[in-house]
């Protein structure tokens, strides 16, 4: 009996092994995109006779096998909520506690002065609204934001001082290696910034993507007929607003680089938007523009965007009320729902409010160009945000509007473009949707490229609405093979 259990375990043991052995062959090499925590995954380490000596590659593979271990997102989300279960922390020390923001270690960097005031007041804890109403959208003014560049205070327009060449001159696409060293790579951070002025980094983006997707947007709008103009927008994600709302006693503004950096790189016919320059007033203020439990904004806070960049175009925005608005129940919990739940009073839990723009339209889902499959606007079998726009629909969606406006867009965007897209059709006989994603898009599928797109439905204007475009190769290098002017 005992050797047979011997036998047992050293089988066990062995398939054990051959497993583990089967998962790191397996496992990407490459430095990858979490969308789950919004960062670059660690790439396998360089294995030559300098890293061996030094150490770095025994660093380096433990850090490799911390980012790509089997299930990691699950078996982080379990003991997150073993943890929180056994927490002795009451909901008023976790709000407390959500407002001691962790810095990033830099020399520079100097302690706010203690205030008096709480960094959450615990009497007015958050509350998700589930009145039945219809949230209406207030005129607020977005504070004219701070920038090197001319800007349009009225619109929140922010304009090169100096017109660049179209198209520009094109470059290779940057594309990292497994084994390259980001260390000294300049970044773009997103900083809160507190009411003694002192910054605290939520996120970092590494300048030679941006520099990448100027280039690939420069592309884009080398594609456009006479007349067409490109309107982009880096939509902040939801964990990172969160940590601002959380602590509005504390922190007096949300603060962005990106932008900053990206403008002079971009053709004169693009013009980019800052997302919070747009939604902060709005939060302040209490509206419901991002989620608490996800990391998407709110179909209102999309309202706002989209409000903003047809108001800079000298035309009116429809009011978000006039449109059919179809409430879900008050019980979503979305990506984000364990970070939140460490943050906000346990049980948190949000609402979604599906749009359909109240003129004539119909909804197609497009294949091999021409192809058009009618369906409904938003997925009936599906709850919260996945049933905007049937959320990962491929390859290609169409709402076609019935306005004779005379005037057809491309969104390329992200999951953040589903509460975006329906706005449009007021103002544009069709709205071309596509996510530049090998998960939801394949130029095989969609029996073309984008400019193939482009030319064959005649588009006019390209909206880009991403919160992902910047943070690694994955989205840039896709959205590269995808466009299709042979650069």
């Amino acid at each position: 009996m005992k050797k047979l259990l011997t036998v047992l375990y050293t089988w066990c043991l062995l398939l054990l092994l051959g497993c583990g052995v089967l998962l790191l062959m397996t496992a990407p090499k490459e430095a990858t995109v979490s969308e789950a925590e919004n960062r670059m995954l660690e790439p396998f380490p360089s294995a030559d006779a300098q890293s061996l000596l030094s150490g770095s590659f025994s660093t380096g593979f433990e850090q490799y096998l911390s980012d790509r271990f089997f299930l990691r997102d699950r078996c982080i989300a379990l003991t997150n909520a073993i943890k929180n279960g056994l927490s002795l922390l009451s909901d008023a020390d976790e709000l407390k506690l959500a407002a001691l923001d962790e810095r990033v270690d830099d020399p520079g960097a100097q302690e706010p002065e203690p205030s008096e005031e709480p960094a959450v007041p615990v009497e007015q804890p958050i509350v998700i609204a589930v009145d039945q109403s219809t949230p209406a959208p207030a005129a607020t003014p977005a504070p004219t934001p701070e920038a090197t560049v001319q800007t349009d205070a009225a619109s929140g327009l922010f304009r090169v001082p100096f017109a660049l060449p179209s198209p520009m001159p094109r470059t290779p696409l940057y594309v990292h290696s497994a084994t390259e060293d980001n260390s000294l790579e300049e970044r773009a951070y997103i900083n809160l910034v507190d009411r003694s002025g002192a910054r605290t980094r939520i996120a970092k983006y590494y300048k030679c993507f941006i520099r990448d997707g100027a280039y690939l947007l420069n592309r884009l709008a080398a594609l456009l007929p006479e007349g067409g103009h490109m309107y982009v927008v880096q939509a902040q994600r939801g964990e990172h607003v969160l940590q601002y709302t959380v602590a509005l006693s504390r922190y007096a503004s949300y603060e962005s680089e990106i932008e900053d950096y990206l403008e002079p790189l971009l053709d004169e016919r693009i013009s980019v938007f800052r997302c919070m320059d747009i939604l902060e007033p709005h939060i302040r203020a209490g509206e419901y523009v991002y989620y608490y439990t996800d990391h998407h904004w709110t179909p209102l806070g999309a309202y706002y965007i989209h409000k903003r960049m047809i108001e800079s175009q000298g035309k009116k925005a429809v009011p978000y009320t006039d449109n059919h608005l179809k409430r879900q129940s008050g019980n979503y919990a979305g990506s984000n729902i364990d970070a939140a739940q460490r943050i906000l009073p346990r049980g948190t839990k949000d609402y979604v409010e599906e749009v359909e723009p109240s003129l004539a339209f119909d909804f197609f889902r497009v294949q091999n160009i021409h192809e058009l499959h009618k369906m409904p606007l938003n997925n009936p079998d599906a709850k919260g945000y996945q049933a905007l726009l049937w959320l990962n629909l491929r390859p290609w969606k169409m709402i076609r509007s019935y306005e004779n406006n005379g005037r057809k867009m491309l969104l390329i965007c992200d999951s953040m473009g589903m509460a975006f897209a329906p706005f449009m059709a007021y103002y544009y006989d069709e709205v071309h949707i596509v996510r530049p994603h090998s998960t939801y898009y394949s130029v095989k599928e969609a029996g073309g490229t984008i400019k193939q797109y482009i030319d064959y439905w005649g588009i006019d204007d390209i909206y880009v609405v991403q919160s992902n475009f910047f943070t690694g190769d994955l989205y840039r290098v896709e959205l590269a093979r995808s466009i299709g002017d042979e650069p």
